[in-house]
């Protein structure tokens, strides 16, 4: 089958080889870190990600998300001239905000890791995320140029040997350096992240720095018309992630609490919040790694689209945007619910990693439209209402974790009912959205029934082969493997059946 180099299908095919390498490395990378680490060190290492994560969005995120927009929208409008000074001047924000907000950050680390964090144990790993944000902050200006012209080869390359060192470099300072210390292990986790994150800024920016002779077009954008524009999509993105992210990160330090508040030892505490957020989130996000190059390959043809008023254009792609996210996210939640357990022992060697799969599974398909509509929204001008959105739906889930996980005692109920509450909500308002200003045509057979039928039938058809595999003693990986070739084949045989060819539906949307 030839393939329509104007396609979906052409355009994000290496995207998504890419991505689907990546998920598989950072399960292993998972995998290895509960080995030689822990559950109580990933989930220290996850209250340390929460505060990176904060300082991220109030020095990178808008800026890095910005460039991209504004890339692709210069490139439409015959101004590519101008890319490299907005390059120049995203970066010196990005510097500007390092120097005020990060630098102080590590020093005064002490008090963050006591009085914020609520856990010492993170004060070391914290001091070495100053430098992992420097170099993250090259990184992404430079990546998300490259996503923004549409040339992913250099992202796909960084990324993946980016994750390629931060294994190499968890297992030699695991294997060399073991520790029974909590924080010197979550700190060599984030060393292992600086070694990784100095390669893949220096690859990226080396690789500009040839690129940008290629560019063509009038410089024509003044130095105030760059600073409006970044400042037109960073402001409300990034008010919107710091609020959004400080929530989260109220949120994953309040678990802990609620968990201990309804009866459980500390330990034990640490233990089931670093199983979820080191072994079963992880699992969940893996449909991302089909859909996450379907966003990157249509946001900045959304934002061209939107630049020179192509609106048939965005119409038609947010429709097949919406369709897609369906036909990949329900199968692979399905087989995720069906063979969890199993993947769980095979992968962590505990079935602890899928004692929380279903209500998590729903809060992973809601996140996944909700993901997919929000960037469509974002990439037509609408990020204003997004960031409401977004901080609406953070609130949400650490007000559930309160109340429910908190002063009504149920634990982990909390952030459960939490994540699936503030996921359907997103999504359903970004879909109502997407629906209203793009002037789509619904179309729920298409987006929801077709693939939760299909993936239900199949699913129901599998199991009992699954189970019957696991009698016969069959190597666990050989069954799982089995099993899920089975469900594809039945899946594709009954999305043809009900008129859906999924590749030749890719291959003939035009970008």
């Amino acid at each position: 089958m030839k393939i329509n180099r104007n396609s979906v299908l052409y355009s994000s095919l290496m995207l998504t080889g890419s991505s689907v390498t990546l998920q598989l490395l950072g399960f292993f990378y998972r995998i290895l870190l509960s080995r030689m680490a822990g559950p109580q060190v990933i989930a220290v290492q996850g209250l340390v990600m929460s505060a990176y994560n904060v300082v991220l969005s109030c020095t990178l995120t808008g800026i890095a998300y910005s460039v991209s927009r504004i890339v692709a929208k210069y490139d439409a409008i015959g101004s590519g001239g101008s890319i490299h000074r907005l390059i120049k001047t995203a970066l010196f924000l990005f510097l500007g905000f390092f120097t005020v907000l990060a630098i102080p950050f590590g020093f005064y680390r002490e008090f963050f890791s006591k009085n914020i964090l609520g856990d010492v144990r993170t004060s070391t790993a914290l001091l070495l995320l100053v430098p992992c944000l420097f170099l993250t902050g090259f990184e992404n200006v430079h990546k998300s140029y490259f996503y923004g012209v549409g040339y992913n080869l250099p992202p796909m390359i960084s990324e993946t040997s980016e994750m390629i060192l931060r294994i190499s470099c968890a297992f030699i300072l695991f294997t060399m350096f073991p520790s029974e210390s909590i924080e010197i292990s979550a700190a060599m986790i984030v060393l292992g992240m600086v070694i990784s994150e100095i390669v893949s800024s220096i690859f990226l920016t080396t690789v500009y720095r040839f690129q940008k002779k290629k560019i063509k077009g009038k410089d024509n954008i003044s130095f105030s018309q760059i600073c409006k524009d970044i400042a037109a999509v960073a402001v409300p993105v990034s008010m919107s992630t710091l609020i959004s992210r400080l929530i989260s990160s109220a949120n994953i330090i309040m678990i802990p609490k609620t968990l201990v508040t309804s009866g459980s030892t500390s330990q034990e505490a640490m233990t089931v919040f670093g199983t979820i957020s080191g072994m079963t989130l992880p699992m969940l996000m893996v449909p991302s790694a089909f859909l996450a190059p379907l966003i990157t390959v249509l946001t900045p043809k959304f934002s061209a689209g939107n630049a020179i008023g192509n609106t048939a254009l965005i119409k038609r792609k947010a429709a097949k945007a919406i369709h897609v996210t369906g036909l990949i996210g329900f199968p692979s939640i399905s087989v995720l619910i069906c063979m969890g357990r199993p993947l769980s022992k095979l992968l962590f060697k505990t079935e602890s990693a899928a004692e929380y799969l279903i209500p998590l599974s729903i809060a992973a398909i809601s996140g996944f439209y909700y993901s997919v509509t929000e960037s469509i929204l974002e990439a037509i001008g609408m990020q204003k209402r997004c960031s409401v959105l977004g901080v609406a739906a953070s609130f949400i889930g650490l007000f559930s974790t309160w109340l429910i996980g908190g002063k009504l005692h149920l634990g982990i109920w909390g952030f459960l009912c939490g994540e699936i509450f503030s996921t359907i909500i997103g999504a359903t308002f970004c879909i109502y959205w997407s629906i209203k200003h793009t002037k789509i045509k619904p179309r729920w057979h298409n987006w929801i029934g077709i693939p939760l039928i299909s993936s239900s039938i199949s699913i129901l058809l599998v199991r009992p082969v699954l189970i019957k595999l696991t009698t016969l003693n069959i190597y666990p990986i050989l069954s799982i493997g089995f099993c899920i070739a089975l469900f594809i084949l039945i899946y594709s045989i009954l999305l043809r059946i009900q008129g859906t060819d999924f590749p030749k539906y890719l291959k003939n949307v035009s970008v």
